[in-house]
Parts: C-alpha cells; sequence; structure tokens
C-alpha cells in the first residue's frame, strides 16, 4: 500500500507502480512481482537446503554423543557450532547426493584426516600416523612439546574406531593410555599401540587426546578448550 504524506509526495506501491522519495524527488517504476514469504519457503531450493540442514543436524547430534567418550572433558560452548559448519561444507562440496548418503561412504571423511574437530584446541594432530600392519600409530613429537608447556602430567591417549552400519554412526568404546610428559626428546616420535579392530577396510581409526593432571580415566584437563582434541587419523600401510 502507498502512503502519501500529500498529494505530490507518495511512497510505496500502488496498483502496478511503485512510488520511492529520494533527495526530494519522486520516482515510479513498474511492480515486477517478487517472493513472497510462501512462494520462498516452497521454492525447490530452499526445501533442499532445508533438508539438508536438517540431515546434517541429526548426524552432529548422533556424532556428539559418539565422541563424549573422547571428549568429555571439552567445555568449549562453541563445538556444536564447529561441527555443523565442518560437515555443512563437506555436505555443499557434494550437491550431487544427499548428505545421508555421504556419510555411509568412508572416503567422504578423507578431508578430515588429521583435522581437529574441535577448532580451539591447541593440541596439533597434523602428524598422527596409523600405521594398519602393525595396529599402532605413531604421534610424532606431540608428546614433546606438550612436555615443554605441562611437563610432569599425563597424555591421554583414547584410540578407537568410527563405523557406519547400515544409516547408523558408531564409534567404539576408547582404549585408553597414559604417557608422562616429562623426558621426551624432540626427534623422538612416540608409538603406541590403537585399539584392535576386525575389519579396517569397513572402519576408520579415531584418536582422542587430552592432557590431564594424573593417569586416571576421570583426571581433569588443566585447560578443557585447550588441551582436548579427537579427529579421525590418516591411515598409513594397509
Amino acid at each position: 500500500m502507498a502512503k502519501a504524506d500529500n498529494i505530490f509526495n507518495t511512497r510505496g506501491r500502488l496498483g502496478d507502480f511503485i512510488f520511492c522519495q529520494r533527495n526530494g524527488k519522486t520516482y515510479v517504476k513498474r511492480y515486477s512481482g517478487g517472493f513472497t514469504k510462501a512462494a520462498t519457503q516452497n521454492h525447490p531450493n530452499i526445501k533442499v537446503g532445508q533438508e539438508r540442514f536438517a540431515q546434517v543436524s541429526r548426524y552432529v547430534k548422533s556424532l556428539q554423543q559418539q565422541l563424549q567418550p573422547y571428549l568429555w572433558r571439552q567445555k568449549d560452548g562453541t563445538f556444536h557450532n564447529q561441527l555443523m559448519v565442518t560437515f555443512l561444507q563437506l555436505a555443499k562440496n557434494e550437491p550431487e547426493i544427499t548428505f545421508s548418503e555421504f556419510i555411509l561412504e568412508l572416503d567422504s571423511y578423507t578431508s578430515l584426516n588429521n583435522k581437529s574437530l574441535n577448532k580451539n584446541s591447541k593440541i596439533d594432530p597434523r602428524g598422527l600416523l596409523y600405521d594398519a600392519k602393525t595396529n599402532k600409530i605413531n604421534l610424532g613429537t606431540i608428546p614433546y612439546e606438550l612436555a615443554l608447556k605441562y611437563k610432569g602430567l599425563f597424555l591421554e591417549v583414547a584410540t578407537g574406531w568410527y563405523g557406519v552400519n547400515g544409516e547408523k554412526i558408531s564409534l567404539s568404546e576408547p582404549n585408553i593410555q597414559y604417557i608422562k610428559l616429562d623426558k621426551q626428546t624432540k626427534n623422538e616420535d612416540f608409538v603406541v599401540h590403537f585399539a584392535p579392530a576386525d575389519d579396517f577396510d569397513r572402519l576408520l581409526p579415531f584418536v582422542g587426546l587430552a592432557v590431564v593432571y594424573s593417569d586416571d580415566e576421570a583426571s581433569e584437563s588443566p585447560h578443557p578448550v585447550h588441551t582436548v582434541m579427537g579427529c579421525f587419523v590418516n591411515m598409513g600401510n594397509r
């Protein structure tokens, strides 16, 4: 509906015309139509985007529950949003398939290997490498780097397997080991045993790392945002 301050000063829509004021002058153009709220909500592209967002949201909720045994110390209030951004981007990169189809293929997770799911963690997982022949994981120089700041504390190493069964995801119960952050040397790689698995081809290795005060599963972390980390891991020899 148009609004008139006086007969010469009209603003808004009047019939098939749009009136507007700029610099004291009245301009008019023909109304070309546009999206109503209902038309926008029912647009096919909007529907696809809404469904994909819902699929990612359901996945992230399930993933967070599965991550609890690995990342229960994580106190970053933005963690949920970080996961949403990560997996929405993955969904955007694969527009030809639904996100539900995407997460069923283990190759879909390749771009996440050795990238911390909790972005604010100060533990750098880029040097992690899993060896399927020995079923061990090389932690690289992570223990040495952490010992520089947290000498005398412990690095908790939680290893396990991520898999897809039907349309459900699952993470195995973690195998927990502790490394005292004390006498590690700069050029020494640190290798530890990984949790056993029956079928490497249908599973992805997953690691949770946390700096803790004592070698106990209930021990607290000195900085729950920065000293807790979880990620999928690169697989070496298979």
